[in-house]
């Protein structure tokens, strides 16, 4: 008994003891497995990184060469566009010189002369016929005309960089004129400033700058209908629209009654004019002074300043501001301005004391007014335009003749550059003293 109890006991350690092993090997397993499923996690996360960072360099190598080809697509589109602009520069040019060309031809210059000589004594005629008959029309009529003529100016003077002249005072009343008439018709105040600046400084500019009724000159018409057009429009609101109309329409005529406060309404002409002349220096004077300097802009001031026989030229000499040789200083524009403020006091005065209270005053006024530019246009006519318009016409249709016959010798070749010189400097002559008596109308 004692010997199979002791061969149990030893029975029973051996199988504890393979137990025990079997049970190392198991965990021993364990452990192994277990390390190499943490390596090959390690290895599949390192990969995965790999594999997204490969996939962003992608998608950026990608962004990349398409950021490039829209960058090549724009500046193959930009060059496009440039070499499509040049295109149409180039033949806007060549439309332009023919244009040019074309409105130089004798034909041309007739029929638009003739044009404008039809448009202006039908606008001289049918004007005073609507303000007698249909006087509620007028400010309509003055209206269209005004924006069709001061744009036309302001883009023909664009091109021939007068366009500075369009800020000068007289197109500043026109612009009053206008937003009195559409806008604030119930204000006494501006109603006022452009009743006394029309008939003033305004209409007696025709007298002093030698405005002409030239009807075959757009310019000259224009010029004309600029410094008549408002104080008749104003006038024919102020004496011969009805009362009924006026307090309809424009109240603030009804509101003033028979007469002008001179106090008041020389006092708000003059802040009016204050503030035109501040924003003139500032713009023009001050904030272009370069281009005016240097010449490439001209402005009403300077021409005047620079005319050595002109009226202001003497007077500042006489005053011992600089002599004519001087050049224009700051002095001279000073006194420039000063003699033009001073001018449109006096000539605001008659309009308190007479024209407004008297419409027989106020007629006389207008009709002397627009005598004068009759007379000025007919001296025109007889003195400078019969024989240098017909001289013009005839050499240049005397070249256009020479230069049109095939089997001209080298005579008829030198007599037709001859020609062309002769009739080039007629022309010059002809628009440098047009553009003369524009600057003074402006």
């Amino acid at each position: 008994m004692t010997e199979e109890n002791n061969l149990k006991d030893e029975t029973n350690i051996s199988d504890d003891e393979s137990r025990k092993d079997s049970s190392n090997t198991i965990n021993t397993g364990e452990n192994s497995s277990d390390e190499n499923l943490n390596e090959e996690e390690e290895l599949d996360f390192y990969d995965f990184l790999e594999a997204v960072s490969d996939k962003i360099d992608n998608i950026t190598t990608q962004i990349e060469d398409r950021r490039e080809d829209s960058r090549q697509r724009l500046r193959r589109t930009i060059d496009d566009l440039e070499a499509q602009k040049r295109l149409l520069k180039t033949q806007l040019q060549q439309r332009i010189q023919v244009w040019s060309e074309n409105l130089k031809k004798p034909n041309f210059i007739r029929t638009r002369d003739k044009i404008s000589f039809t448009v202006g004594v039908a606008n001289a005629c049918f004007s005073p016929l609507i303000a007698g008959r249909w006087p509620h029309i007028l400010p309509l009529v003055y209206t269209y005309q005004a924006l069709f003529l001061i744009t036309l100016r302001f883009l023909i003077y664009k091109r021939k960089s007068w366009h500075y002249f369009v800020y000068d005072l007289c197109y500043f009343v026109n612009v009053l004129t206008l937003l009195y008439l559409w806008v604030f018709p119930s204000s006494k105040i501006l109603f006022t400033v452009c009743y006394t600046l029309s008939h003033g400084p305004l209409a007696f500019a025709i007298v002093l700058w030698r405005n002409s009724l030239v009807f075959h000159s757009l310019d000259k018409v224009t010029s004309l209908f600029i410094h008549m057009y408002p104080p008749l429009t104003l006038f024919t609101l102020r004496w011969l629209l009805p009362i009924e109309l006026q307090r309809e329409r424009y109240p603030a005529i009804v509101h003033i009654g028979s007469s002008l406060h001179t106090k008041t309404a020389i006092f708000y002409t003059i802040i009016f004019y204050l503030i035109w002349q501040l924003l003139y220096y500032a713009f023009i004077v001050y904030g272009r002074r370069d281009k005016v300097a240097r010449g490439l802009r001209a402005t009403s001031y300077t021409w005047l300043l620079a005319d050595k026989n002109g009226f202001v030229s003497r007077l500042i000499q006489k005053f011992g501001f600089g002599g004519p040789n001087d050049g224009i200083n700051r002095y001279k524009v000073v006194f420039y301005f000063f003699l033009q403020f001073g001018y449109m006091l006096l000539s605001i005065l008659p309009v308190c004391l007479w024209y407004y209270r008297n419409m027989y005053v106020n007629v006389i006024f207008l009709c002397s007014i627009f005598a004068v530019s009759v007379y000025n246009g007919a001296s025109f006519y007889i003195d400078v335009f019969s024989r240098r318009y017909i001289k013009s016409l005839e050499l240049l249709q005397d070249h256009d003749e020479v230069e049109g016959n095939d089997g001209a010798s080298s005579r008829q070749s030198v007599t037709s550059r001859t020609l062309r010189k002769s009739s080039q400097i007629l022309i010059n002559n002809s628009e440098n003293n047009r553009n003369s008596d524009n600057k003074k109308c402006s």
